[in-house]
């Protein structure tokens, strides 16, 4: 059994949420023979509690609560767009809202704790990763909290229940009107661009015993956005591929990957998940294999929240993902598609099911939006269930974005969940091949602006720096020596250079860092078929830093806070920097 390793080793005090996944069925694709098979996903149904409270009672209730001061304020849930939108008024009382609403661990400390612990080599606990099971009987609500919040909230208005798997979550929903009672807030309609949301005015209160972390749902401002770029018609496509893009052999042959990995060929027996917020063809799939000789890889759609698997406008997104991971790693036993829908609700129960299924210690997404785009309690909710990864050795590749600096279109800002503690965060790069297909130059991908493209880097607003990014974080580097530095790694992902890409029935050139994501999971994945510690990847480069061997422009020499600080972060000035040689895959193998 191979050993998992996960990049963050050591436990920030982050808070710990989970999944909530509504029943589902579906299926995705066009019904080729390509081997894809389809999964339901079930909530478990919340208990029945009866309540014969009158709305007149919730009012008083309500009342008797403000006046006696036993309320607690639950900050973060009024996302910062907000102020720059034009405040309409309350939303309709009569509007329904549906909620994933967070409850909080049990021997929370504890978790930090044990979280250190399987990152320190040297610890009794050194790799041992949790099981699913086990994360919930030591940290999840016990059934009588979990039955207690049910009829609290019960008595507020609220229907619908259903408890997550891991038991961490309580999905209910109800009216602008019950939502404004229960939580003590209230909710308002805003306008920017010619288009209404609705968002909290106020902060969530509950009262002071309630197990409620944070309510999940109470806007509708954020959409993930698809780090996708595809190639002008007039790019010098530099691939041998159809219409100039990169092929199979090129990638393999640019980064060195071995074709076998201990006598084994390069992905034999590993299950890999992709993280996706639409579906896909899979006869687009097919395709692609046939053109390139691949083996056809299984692919198992797993569907959350009611989605459908049927491909919409973000297909291509979907489809270059799974492509690119079969470019790379064609003999992986099989590839889970975790398909939710775009929504703050969604991408945390999709991220949530990956995280309670355990079955790919290896994930990718190319599905990210600026952190200010999102509710602080949006962004710990994700947090949470990157975090149970970490406890059960999963690790997740993110693509950084490809705005550069200003991943919000207009000021410095990053992406989430690139900037995330317990994720690596994957930048861009521009590579060159000779006319073999071997590896002859690369540099930072930088257009000199976020609509031209350049991969994205900066430094988070929200998340402190990690403990493997102190010292790696200098002068010298222009990173930030107290906040997240974003992104850890990076690969080719100019569409100039992009890759050969078959979606929607024609073969197009695809860049951008939702390239260089699924990529780097690959890469790493299938070379050394264990992953990549964080914490030594930053030593190595504060030593290869200060000895002139790292080039920090270069895909694949592990140094986030160069690439975002020096190429990304000042976009509209073009710096040169040294160059020399970038590690291969053995290079890697010999580092960790």
């Amino acid at each position: 059994m191979n050993r998992r390793k996960h990049p963050a080793l050591s436990a920030a005090p982050l808070i710990f949420l989970s999944l909530i996944v509504a029943a589902c069925n579906g299926t995705s694709g066009d019904g080729s023979a390509a081997p894809v098979t389809t999964v339901g996903v079930a909530c478990t149904p919340a208990p029945t509690i009866t309540s014969s409270v009158a709305q007149a009672a919730n009012a008083h209730a309500q009342f008797l609560e403000e006046r006696s001061g036993s309320l607690k304020k639950l900050t973060g849930h009024v996302p910062a767009k907000v102020k720059q939108m034009t405040d309409l008024g309350s939303a309709p009382a009569d509007q329904s809202i549906p909620v994933t609403i967070a409850l909080s661990l049990n021997n929370e400390s504890d978790l930090d704790q044990r979280l250190a612990q399987i990152y320190q080599p040297g610890s009794s606990l050194y790799q041992k990763y949790m099981k699913p099971s086990e994360f919930q009987s030591r940290y999840a609500p016990t059934d009588a909290q979990i039955s207690s919040t049910i009829a609290e909230l019960q008595a507020k208005g609220l229907s619908g229940f259903s408890v997550s798997e891991n038991k961490l979550f309580v999905k209910a929903s109800g009216t602008t009107q019950t939502m404004n009672a229960a939580f003590h807030t209230e909710i308002h309609q805003y306008q920017a661009n010619g288009k209404t949301y609705f968002a909290p005015a106020y902060d969530v209160q509950v009262p002071a015993n309630s197990l409620i972390r944070s309510v999940v749902g109470l806007h509708n401002l954020s959409l993930a956005r698809a780090h996708i770029v595809k190639a002008r018609a007039d790019s010098p496509h530099t691939g041998s591929g159809p219409v100039g893009g990169y092929t199979p052999s090129e990638i393999n042959s640019a980064y060195n990957i071995p074709s076998s990995v201990n006598g084994s060929a390069a992905g034999t027996g590993q299950t890999l998940a992709v993280f996706e917020l639409d579906g896909y063809k899979s006869s687009d799939i097919t395709a692609y294999e046939t053109q390139f000789g691949l083996s056809a890889t299984p692919l198992q759609n797993v569907l959350v929240d009611g989605t459908t698997g049927s491909a919409g406008l973000g297909a291509d997104e979907v489809t270059l993902d799974i492509e690119l991971m079969i470019a790379v790693a064609p003999n992986a036993s099989k590839i889970l598609v975790y398909e939710g829908p775009n929504s703050e609700q969604g991408v945390i129960d999709t991220y949530s099911k990956i995280a309670s299924d355990n079955l790919a210690q290896s994930i990718s997404t190319s599905w990210g939006s600026p952190e200010q785009s999102l509710a602080t309690a949006d962004l710990e909710a994700e947090n949470t269930v990157f975090k149970q990864m970490a406890a059960q050795g999963q690790t997740i590749y993110s693509a950084a974005g490809d705005s550069g600096a200003d991943d919000n279109g207009t000021s410095l800002s990053v992406d989430d969940p690139s900037s995330q503690p317990y994720v690596v965060g994957v930048g861009g790069t521009e590579l060159t091949i000779d006319s073999s297909g071997a590896y002859q130059s690369e540099t930072t991908w930088n257009n000199g602006s976020a609509a031209n493209g350049a991969g994205g880097g900066g430094i988070s607003t929200v998340w402190t720096i990690p403990a493997w990014q102190v010292g790696a974080a200098t002068g010298k580097t222009l990173g930030s020596t107290t906040m997240r530095n974003v992104p850890d790694v990076s690969l080719n992902a100019d569409p100039s250079t992009g890759y050969a890409i078959y979606y929607n029935g024609a073969w197009s050139v695809y860049g951008g860092t939702s390239c260089a994501a699924p990529l780097w999971q690959l890469i790493q994945h299938s070379s050394t078929n264990k992953e990549l510690p964080m914490e030594k990847a930053y030593s190595d480069f504060q030593m290869a830093f200060s000895t002139g061997w790292a080039v920090v422009t270069r895909a694949i020499s592990m140094i986030s806070p160069m690439a975002a600080r020096i190429c990304t972060i000042l976009p509209s000035v073009v710096t040169t920097t040294p160059r020399g040689s970038v590690p291969s895959m053995e290079r890697i193998s010999w580092m960790i």
